[in-house]
């Protein structure tokens, strides 16, 4: 392997290990409580869950291919004890974190060259936002790993798998659907004959399609929407639980939507820069504007590649040329969500992010002094995971104070009881 491939494979291996070490010590918590909850059930009772209840006042609606990723994980580490097979609930995120970068570096070299490629690794492997998301035990990762998957896989014209792949992204988060204009026109560039590329566009069409949609015609017919909880006004499901019933346009035009995308992609949890009034962090306020100024930094090749000329007739050039399809296809899905909902969340973009990688790479190429810049976003991400470190750590103390409460529950409930909060 050349030098750039060597510094990329040394920086994969290091934030694979602080990754692992961050997901096997933090404290589950959020959604993720909810999830792995589901993959317990599914192992302890080899069904998918429905309404059962497992921490929610709702059916359970999730695609559920992380879920299943769960239960076998639990299966196979219950066989040497029950706290093992716990812990390893942990390990998935990390997991498919690891393998999307992986992925996504064969992806770029292949495409591009292993410059490109470790500039990319530099962006992935440092952004806070797939950090947090392939260290916290939620569907992000999974659900990157897939999407990527089938990128790689079709531009090495292995369309089957590259289907699969994406149907099996569709089962892991409906936002996958997404990927669809960047695989078709992928698929398009790759096959010229025309025949024979009707023939596998509808191959690609309609293989994601079939395999997702068992889950799609299962949620309509018990929640009566396959989409649920959302467009819920259109399908007029359930109302069991949250649901999303309406549409309003006014809030793409809301300043805090978008502010809160920033701040959870750089690491903010939630996006909510209110949580951290809660704690006494001694000087916080100079912390802040340094943490802005940093990611405002560390984003400004992304900003810059997006300008840059393209070259037209080779496959960098086309395959630049998907990547703004996939980004236009992630800005519609983001119209939806905020009308539908009312709010959004930076990791619906996981699977983006190894895209955005190279429009990051490119526009740091194009630096004159870009060996200083690149040593600069390596400090810079250090910081950003210095501070995951310190924010996992404070959030995980946080759980202590109900210690007592946990022991209490162990005592004197039995296994199978639930309980709401």
């Amino acid at each position: 392997p050349g030098f750039y491939t060597k510094l990329s494979i040394a920086l994969i291996i290091i934030v694979a290990v602080i990754r692992l070490v961050f997901a096997l010590t933090h404290s589950v918590s959020g959604d993720a409580c909810w999830h792995l909850s589901a993959s317990r059930f599914m192992a302890d009772n080899n069904q998918i869950p429905s309404f059962e209840g497992l921490g929610r006042l709702q059916a359970f609606w999730p695609p559920p291919a992380f879920h299943l990723i769960g239960a076998l994980f639990f299966k196979i580490f219950s066989i040497i004890s029950l706290d093992i097979a716990n812990l390893s609930l942990k390990l998935i995120s990390p997991l498919f974190g690891t393998l999307t970068v992986i992925i996504a570096f064969l992806l770029i070299r292949k495409v591009f060259d292993e410059k490109t490629a470790f500039y990319s690794m530099i962006f992935l492997n440092f952004i806070p936002i797939f950090l947090d998301y392939s260290i916290l035990a939620y569907v992000g990762s999974t659900t990157a790993f897939f999407s990527i998957l089938s990128v790689y896989l079709m531009l090495n014209k292995r369309y089957i798998l590259s289907s699969t792949a994406l149907g099996l992204a569709i089962l892991t988060k409906y936002t996958a659907v997404f990927m669809f204009p960047m695989i078709l026109y992928l698929a398009y560039k790759s096959y010229p004959d025309k025949k024979e590329s009707l023939r596998k566009l509808s191959v690609i069409v309609f293989l994601p399609l079939l395999i997702s949609s068992v889950w799609f015609i299962r949620n309509f017919i018990l929640l009566g929407n396959p989409f649920w909880p959302f467009l819920n006004g259109i399908f007029k499901g359930t109302s069991l639980g949250i649901t999303f019933n309406t549409f309003s346009f006014s809030k793409i035009f809301s300043l805090d939507a978008y502010t809160k995308l920033y701040l959870e992609f750089f690491g903010v949890p939630n996006g909510d820069i209110s949580v951290l009034s809660a704690f006494s962090f001694p000087f916080l306020n100079y912390l802040l504007i340094i943490w802005l100024i940093g990611t405002l930094i560390f984003l400004y090749p992304f900003i810059k590649g997006l300008y840059l000329k393209k070259p037209k007739n080779n496959e960098a050039g086309y395959f630049l040329k998907s990547i703004h399809i996939l980004f236009l296809s992630y800005i519609f899905m983001l119209f939806i969500y905020i009308t539908n909902t009312g709010w959004s969340s930076a990791r619906l973009l996981m699977p983006v992010l190894p895209f955005i990688a190279i429009v990051w790479a490119n526009g740091t190429s194009s630096f004159k002094l870009r060996k200083a810049y690149i040593i600069l976003a390596v400090l810079i991400g250090t910081g950003f995971i210095m501070a995951e470190g310190i924010k996992l750590t404070t959030a995980a103390n946080e759980w202590s104070i109900y210690k007592q409460d946990f022991e209490w529950v162990k005592d004197n409930t039995e296994n199978k009881d639930l309980f709401y909060g």
